[in-house]
């Protein structure tokens, strides 16, 4: 039903990440090119056709995370256009190393505080302007997509309506997918569920191809005592055979929250 795997932003190297996915029952590593012994320009093209077959004979899938800095709602034409060799390079590591896909965020605009100390947010003032920085992000991804790695944007915290409605127009290209972050699918203040994104994704399930998945208690934090809230993606995507990335550590901890995982799937 679910292929599981866990992220790795500590591991030394790539087959250190490896092994360790192996070593604990894992069938996925999704490595995060923040981390600097992940960065696509420490890596020849000889070091990466390796580490594609050093996953391969090992039977662990590769995913990668985009860094953290990336944005596809920069400001400045300069720092775009940056973006966008940057976005170039992480794909083509990516299909060099074999991997499945590639998580990016949206990125985050400016935030203020009015005097009441409420958070004002960049993207939500001028959600026109920054709807078109998306929408011409996500073209450029449709442009440069290649067959054999997906290409998923997240619904990180500032998943707006306008970046959906965007979305809604251009999944359907086949270029551009989704990682679903369940935990970022609820609020963090009240826990509940957030209804305008659950609507979204019932009507582009077709198009997730990578899941997300944390506790409750944290940010990322431990799944035990939230199965009610998980049970209702584990349900929806049953049938999808997809991968689900345990975003919570250390080691140990993910490793317990695949138990729950498992335990919730064979209850279907």
């Amino acid at each position: 039903m679910f292929k599981i795997g866990y992220r790795s932003i500590y591991n030394l190297n790539f087959r250190a990440a490896i092994f360790e996915a192996k070593r604990n029952g894992f069938s996925l590593v999704e490595v995060h090119l923040t981390s600097p012994q992940f960065l696509p320009n420490r890596y020849s093209k000889k070091q990466r056709q390796e580490i594609k077959k050093f996953a391969a004979k090992h039977g662990i899938t590769i995913q990668i995370h985009a860094s953290l800095e990336q944005s596809l709602i920069y400001i400045d034409l300069n720092l775009r256009e940056g973006e966008r060799k940057h976005l170039e390079t992480m794909v083509r590591f990516g299909q060099e190393i074999g991997a499945r896909c590639i998580t990016l965020h949206p990125g985050k605009a400016a935030i203020y505080h009015d005097s009441d100390g409420k958070k004002l947010k960049d993207d939500e003032i001028h959600s026109k302007f920054y709807k078109n920085l998306f929408k011409e992000s996500i073209k450029h991804i449709i442009s440069i997509a290649p067959d054999d790695i997906f290409i998923c944007i997240e619904n990180t915290d500032n998943f707006t309506p306008e970046y959906r409605q965007v979305l809604s127009k251009y999944l359907p290209s086949g270029k551009v997918f989704l990682t679903w972050d369940i935990r970022k699918n609820y609020s963090y203040i009240t826990n509940e569920l957030i209804k305008e994104q659950w609507k979204f994704l019932l009507k582009n399930k077709d198009y997730v191809k990578n899941l997300h998945i944390s506790g409750f208690n944290a940010a990322h934090g431990e799944l035990k005592g939230w199965e009610d809230k998980i049970e209702r993606f584990l349900k929806l995507f049953r049938d999808k055979d997809l991968p689900m990335i345990v975003e919570i550590m250390p080691l140990a901890d993910a490793v317990r929250a695949k138990k729950v995982i498992k335990t919730i799937s064979e209850s279907f």
